[in-house]
């Protein structure tokens, strides 16, 4: 197929690369001239606009970092909505608020144009495998439409419901996530304080209630786990800026559902308290720096 791609940063180049792999001819905009020229290194060709990249595409993918992102280059001057065709499918596979999702399908739908929102689990790690969890929300046939696509991306796409729901699953995981790492490196950081081998406590919780995926595969302690973030000074598979920016989402979403939510909100403020401190693109996992103990000179 020829798809329409907008958006090549650091999750949407290696989704580039896997279409490319297999077999599509891929047509990317971005609005970083460094990120697009990076793409097409990977084999896409280059457009000047988000119109220009829908423009005679089948498919239209859409990877931003947030809600604005997301409705500009859909609905903005030169957006999709300018170049893509009546009946075209447009997948975006950003994590926004679910409420932009269904606001940005509805004014595609008036003009003829199909969307569904697919956002992904996994990282830069599994975005390069190709092994990305997606989950993804919209009508029957256009999920299967899109089906054969987003499996050369991931290998578990998974149809949550109508429009919008693959964005409300996406936010309930990475509230989870979000919380267990901040939980973890607490906990790290309490053992360290009283001298007991971060190794021999990762074996004790590993076979007992508190082990997380977190845990097992991005474990905060440098060196323990091989492939995790920290064992590569905390190159970023998801950063905390994002992660913080999906707990806002969580809890703006909880708010207006009138849903209590009260341990997200605090992990959301560790997070940014961590971004503020320089580790804003650092793996979220580096919240364990940012929670080093106080000097003993420190009131607290």
């Amino acid at each position: 197929m020829k798809i329409g791609f907008i958006g090549t940063g650091a999750m949407g180049q290696p989704m580039v690369g896997n279409l490319v792999k297999k077999g599509h001819a891929v047509v990317a905009y971005d609005a970083v001239p460094a990120a697009l020229e990076a793409a097409v290194k990977l084999g896409a060709s280059g457009a000047r606009s988000a119109a220009d990249a829908a423009k005679g595409s089948d498919l239209v993918i859409t990877m931003l970092p947030s809600s604005s992102h997301v409705e500009a280059a859909y609905l903005g001057p030169a957006g999709v909505l300018e170049g893509a065709a009546a009946g075209r499918l447009c997948i975006d596979m950003s994590t926004i608020a679910p409420a932009v999702s269904r606001r940005v399908a509805e004014a595609l739908r008036t003009r003829g144009v199909r969307f569904v929102d697919a956002p992904v689990s996994g990282g830069v790690p599994r975005a390069q495998e190709g092994t990305l969890a997606i989950m993804v929300g919209g009508e029957a046939p256009d999920v299967e439409e899109a089906r054969p696509i987003l499996a050369a991306m991931g290998s578990n796409v998974i149809h949550v419901g109508a429009v919008g729901s693959g964005e409300v699953a996406k936010l309930c995981n990475n509230l989870i996530a979000g919380v267990a790492a901040v939980a973890v490196s607490e906990a790290f950081r309490i053992a360290e304080g009283f001298g007991v081998d971060p190794k021999v406590l990762t074996d004790v919780i590993s076979k007992s209630s508190g082990n997380t995926w977190v845990m097992e595969h991005m474990h905060p302690v440098p060196g323990l786990v091989a492939k995790a973030a920290s064992s590569r000074d905390y190159a970023p598979g998801f950063t905390t800026d994002l992660m913080a920016k999906d707990l806002g989402l969580a809890v703006n979403a909880a708010r207006e559902l009138r849903v209590p939510v009260v341990v997200a909100p605090a992990a959301q403020q560790v997070l940014r308290l961590a971004s503020s401190h320089g580790l804003g693109r650092k793996d979220f996992s580096a919240v364990y720096q940012f929670l080093r103990p106080s000097s003993g000179e420190a009131p607290v």
